[in-house]
């Protein structure tokens, strides 16, 4: 009867083709997964040899800890956006529409300064693939000539995708400073301010849109996999997003900024527990956002 339930709602078609059989399956943070071609963390190819390994020993589900961008404070839970991905797990062997044969050398620098084998993860790793990354692609075509599935991956995530590229750069250039820190008027996103800051970082704005749609199409690359060894990818995702998001300060008035979220007190924690995320206004949500999410789900 339950399953039955879950037919008569938004997500029938994803119901649908889980179905009912039984099925065992792993959980795994992708940071802790690793290969040879590894630079520092688990990466999104990583994944493939994890779904070969499920096959075989007749798994077909495999869960994963959050994969979206966890800023520098590199907690799943307290992510800066609730669809972008996050960029240390992009793979610099598998970019796609840029040589990078000129920077062999610097790759395997990369890979030599972080090596997989060290029982912890080495954060200084994402900054360092960020600025390698930023000098791939100021020196590619890609800026002059974007590939078609760039563009359409673009407008296709407008809805979300250019706000988070504008708080991305804002965000470095204000020292990684929480977005209340912020002069006013980015703070509160006066149009006249938001609109020059769009102008004068242009490419910048661009650089995160493109980390994006690689790290979208190197997932893709994966999910497709995984289908074709019948393998299901099981997401998480943080039931609140983070204060310090583009979610949030690009849809204030979808958060009731005043109040925190948390737990009441129990047996383990007896001042409860403050989580800091903002809590929903779910009536701005359900006047201005419901009919977009039904519409996607359809």
């Amino acid at each position: 009867m339950e399953y039955k339930g879950f037919l008569s709602t938004l997500t029938r078609k994803q119901w649908e083709r889980f179905g009912l059989g039984r099925r065992s399956g792993v959980a795994t943070p992708l940071f802790s997964l690793y290969s040879e071609k590894s630079i520092g963390i688990g990466e999104f190819p990583d994944l493939k040899l994890l779904i070969d390994w499920a096959k075989l020993t007749n798994m077909s589900i495999i869960q994963l800890l959050p994969l979206n961008d966890v800023g520098f404070s590199f907690r799943p839970y307290d992510a800066q956006s609730t669809f972008a991905l996050e960029p240390m797990y992009l793979s610099l062997d598998d970019l796609i529409g840029v040589d990078t044969g000129p920077f062999k050398d610097d790759i395997a620098t990369l890979r030599a300064n972080f090596p997989c084998s060290g029982g912890r993860v080495n954060y200084k790793v994402k900054q360092a693939k960020l600025d390698l990354l930023g000098k791939i692609f100021n020196t590619s075509e890609i800026w002059f000539k974007p590939p078609d599935s760039f563009a359409e991956y673009s407008q296709r995530n407008k809805f979300w995708l250019r706000d988070y590229a504008l708080f991305k750069v804002i965000k470095e250039r204000s020292a990684e400073k929480e977005w209340s820190s912020w002069d006013v008027k980015l703070k509160e996103r006066n149009f006249p301010e938001i609109n020059l800051s769009e102008k004068v970082y242009l490419e910048e704005i661009e650089f995160h849109k493109w980390l994006q749609w690689q790290l979208f199409e190197q997932f893709m690359a994966v999910r497709n996999y995984a289908r074709e060894k019948g393998v299901l990818l099981m997401g998480d995702l943080p039931f609140l997003i983070s204060r310090d998001s583009a979610d949030v300060w690009s849809h204030q008035d979808y958060f009731k900024l005043d109040l925190l979220s948390g737990a009441p007190p129990d047996m383990y924690f007896a001042n409860g527990q403050r989580w800091g995320m903002p809590v929903y206004n779910w009536d701005n949500i359900a006047n201005n956002g419901y009919d977009y999410v039904k519409e996607k789900l359809a």
